[in-house]
């Protein structure tokens, strides 16, 4: 378990005497919000405090770890917060959610609706993207793209090639998350971001 450095996706970081994912908190505790390095947050709640209205962006980041608020984030190794330099100038945590379209090709441009406020109290629902970003002044997440890991989301969904689903998810991650790299501070903008799923 760890992060794949460059790949677009993560794995989860701790994982339970039986090899399943963990809280990071608890390791005997399983992690009900987690990932399996593909860079989408799986919700297989096993007790209530990580299902429904509790399977939350911030409940994800809490079982791994990590922090995030409205204006920063620690995830895999990078803390940002507002006012921070991104490239030569200062940044800002800025969020968006999209539904998933079903496309398996790549092709088709998802749709996103930028969002305000703070994104771990996010309520997770089955096809959700969060793309959670901190971007350098002047720069839009529309022109960041859809997170690597979008593809992920058929496997992860049980979707064929055809788009028929083969299994039910009804509730569920970010954070899925796609994710892409967390940039330098001299190079691309640092940016986080989850597709999510529940098999």
């Amino acid at each position: 378990m760890g992060d794949t450095p460059g790949s677009g996706v993560w794995n989860w970081p701790a994982a339970t005497p039986q090899g399943t994912p963990a809280r990071v908190a608890n390791t005997n505790v399983y992690a009900g919000l987690h990932s399996h390095n593909d860079g989408v947050i799986h919700m297989e709640p096993q007790v209530s405090e990580e299902a429904g209205k509790n399977a939350t962006v911030g409940k994800y980041f809490q079982f791994g770890g990590w922090k995030l608020s409205s204006t920063g984030y620690s995830f895999l190794g990078t803390t940002v917060k507002n006012g921070d330099k991104c490239g030569t100038t200062t940044g800002t945590l800025q969020w968006e959610v999209g539904t998933w379209d079903g496309d398996t090709t790549g092709k088709v441009k998802q749709k996103y609706t930028v969002k305000t406020g703070n994104p771990a109290k996010y309520k997770l629902n089955q096809y959700d993207i969060v793309v959670i970003a901190f971007l350098p002044e002047g720069k839009t997440l529309a022109s960041i793209g859809s997170p690597r890991s979008v593809p992920n989301l058929a496997t992860a969904l049980g979707v064929s090639e055809n788009g028929s689903n083969a299994a039910t998810a009804t509730t569920l991650p970010a954070a899925t998350t796609p994710t892409t790299k967390p940039a330098t501070a001299t190079t691309k903008p640092k940016t986080a971001t989850t597709p999510t799923t529940k098999p």
